[in-house]
């Protein structure tokens, strides 16, 4: 993942690209902007670990796991809508104190 970062930014390209499907499928699905958000730093940080998996396309393993809601950060509640999960409000908190 690292590896991958350090190639998008010395290539001045985002990670995941604008046109990236994730975008339209978080857009389709309800998913708040601020809640993909918070997926992709639980993402860039376990992915960047030692001895985390390694994969050759990021951006649709990214997607996957949005679309799988890997990292149970959110829920859809009875209004239609997304509530963040526990695990959720945890990353939330520490994000909020790495930034």
């Amino acid at each position: 993942m690292q590896t991958y970062l350090d190639k998008c930014k010395a290539a001045d390209k985002l990670p995941i690209p604008e046109d990236d499907s994730v975008f339209a499928y978080a857009a389709s699905a309800g998913i708040p902007q601020g809640f993909l958000k918070l997926a992709w730093r639980e993402f860039k940080e376990r992915y960047a670990a030692p001895d985390a998996k390694r994969y050759k396309a990021w951006p649709s393993v990214f997607a996957k796991s949005v679309r799988g809601n890997w990292f149970k950060l959110w829920y859809a509640d009875n209004s239609g809508g997304y509530a963040l999960t526990t695990a959720g409000q945890q990353a939330q908190r520490r994000h909020k104190e790495a930034a």
